[in-house]
């Protein structure tokens, strides 16, 4: 009888386990999607950064004017990062896959590092950007050097 109820409750607790890594698995992937949408309407020219600032990233329901303008220069820079490279080869990485050594220079500062993702091109981290409620929340250009890398939400 006692080895019955032990495996009954190995079989729930695997179950529950299975179930939580699928799940962030799931979410992984969503995030991922989400950052792959971003990065290709980042490499379309013809669509106008402020449209990206009001669909795809994540604000304050109201930006003051000098915020906006920061923001949408920030976007230009990674954009015109992003158009520099060949869309194709660009690899989309979580924050565990991208490893420790290349996120020591990521000051996460409290954030879930689940929500923490990067564009890599030719072994190269291109940037970073935090993801939550299905949109981009923070970006930053990844640094090397003594530099370390903060997320700004706005």
């Amino acid at each position: 009888m006692k080895i019955k109820v032990k495996l009954l409750l190995f079989m729930i607790v695997g179950q529950i386990t299975c179930s939580q890594i699928f799940a962030q698995q799931q979410s992984s992937q969503e995030n991922i999607t989400i950052l792959k949408r971003f990065v290709h309407r980042l490499n379309d020219s013809n669509l106008a950064t402020d449209i990206i600032l009001s669909q795809d990233l994540l604000t304050a329901k109201k930006l003051d004017d000098d915020l906006q303008e920061y923001l949408l220069a920030s976007i230009d820079e990674i954009r015109i990062n992003v158009q520099s490279k060949d869309i194709n080869q660009l690899e989309y990485l979580s924050f565990a896959q991208a490893g420790r050594k290349e996120t020591s220079d990521i000051d996460l500062e409290g954030i879930d590092p689940q929500q923490v993702y990067f564009v890599r091109y030719l072994k190269r981290f291109v940037f970073a950007a935090v993801i939550r409620d299905k949109k981009i929340a923070s970006f930053t250009l990844v640094s090397k050097g003594n530099n370390t890398a903060h997320f700004v939400f706005y």
